[in-house]
């Protein structure tokens, strides 16, 4: 009997093609990374690692990678600390305002992020601040905000709140209940809200590119004064090292809760 959740062959056919187009640049980029020759990719003198060496030995690409790895992690920790208990109170509670809370939550999303940069930037300015550190990782939490919510939800919609009751009614507190019955289920929603979140941070340039500063910049903005100013395969090496980065924290999502789980939420 045929599945009724197969996907039609026209569906399937486009679905293959969009994704070839994404992950067709990849090998190219990964291959320059290893050439030899400044501007076309050629490995007459065999592999060539001179490329990763001159990123990781630069000094302000260590610098931005540095910032953008600990904005990245602040703002995933307190975007899931703030989506947690909206997930919860959009879900199991009824309030006025709640449709407004949660369109509020989710404006960053539907802004132009030069818009929201530019924004930004007016605040900090007006303010006294500036741009820099902080502003950026306050920027990046309100935009990643929607995406560790969103997953959450989804997940927390999908559990029956019999579960929880049950164990209060065997004496269990609300929060312990909470925590030994319902958190553990929530588990992929968790880690595909924070890999959004940690992954659109890193990635993110309509916004940072507003507000850093001399002293402070991140990684795609470092990158794009690399390739603006210098015709190498730097920037190449830095990508490849991304891309090995981002398909060990495939595995590494795979290993705690299984990509069926992580897409399904």
């Amino acid at each position: 009997m045929k599945d009724p959740r197969a996907a039609h062959p026209l569906v399937l056919g486009s679905a293959m093609a969009c994704l070839g187009f994404i992950i067709l640049p990849l090998p190219f980029i990964i291959l320059f990374a290893f050439s030899t020759n400044h501007y076309t990719i050629s490995f007459a003198g065999g592999i060539s690692f001179e490329w990763f060496e001159s990123f990781f030995s630069n000094t302000r690409f260590m610098a931005a990678l540095k910032n953008s790895l600990l904005i990245s992690a602040i703002a995933c920790v307190t975007s899931l600390a703030l989506a947690l208990p909206t997930a919860i109170l959009a879900v199991r509670h009824e309030f006025f305002g709640k449709q407004a809370l949660l369109t509020f939550v989710s404006a960053p999303l539907l802004v132009p992020g030069v818009i929201v940069g530019t924004a930004a930037l007016g605040f900090v300015s007006e303010i006294g601040v500036g741009p820099g550190f902080w502003p950026i990782t306050v920027a990046m939490i309100a935009l990643t905000l929607p995406l560790t919510v969103r997953p959450i939800i989804g997940n927390l919609a999908g559990l029956p709140e019999e579960l929880e009751a049950a164990a209060r009614n065997l004496g269990a507190s609300r929060f312990t209940a909470f925590r030994t019955v319902t958190l553990p289920q929530l588990v992929p929603g968790i880690v595909a809200g924070a890999t959004f979140a940690f992954v659109e941070t890193m990635d993110n340039f309509a916004i940072t590119a507003f507000l850093t500063s001399i002293s402070t910049t991140t990684l795609p903005i470092e990158a794009y004064s690399y390739i603006r100013d210098i015709d190498d395969p730097t920037v190449a090496a830095m990508a490849t090292v991304l891309i090995v980065l981002s398909v060990a924290l495939v595995f590494i999502v795979e290993r705690l809760v299984g990509l069926d789980k992580f897409l399904n939420d």
